[in-house]
Order: structure tokens, then sequence, then C-alpha cells
């Protein structure tokens, strides 16, 4: 999976730190990427009405 920088502000920084310990996470990228998938079930739980994840979806190349 591909990684990016982004810049962290300190009041941004610190947020992510307290869900990185509320939710027992390793890294502060661990925690930013929790926050997204969570975002995106309850997005699509509103969308669909299930409480699913998304999942990936192997590319099927030419036949």
């Amino acid at each position: 999976m591909p990684r990016h920088l982004i810049p962290l502000s300190d009041a941004e920084h610190e947020v992510f730190e307290r869900v990185r310990r509320e939710q027992g996470l390793s890294t502060v990228a661990d925690a930013i990427a929790w926050l997204a998938k969570t975002k995106l079930r309850k997005g699509m739980h509103s969308i669909t009405g299930r409480r699913r994840g998304p999942r990936l979806v192997a590319e099927k190349g030419p036949q």
C-alpha cells in the first residue's frame, strides 16, 4: 500500500495520539487508518443499511 506523508499541526497530532492511546494502537498512522476505516464503515452503513466493512477486490486482467 502506498505511503504518503501528510504534515500535521500539533493539535492534530495530539488528537491522533489520543485516539492511538484509547484504541491501544501502535502508531499514529494506525490511528489515522482506524479513523478512516471507521468513517467508511459508518458511511456504508448509512447508505446500505448493512454493517459491512470495505473489502479489497482483486482486479481481473485481460483474458
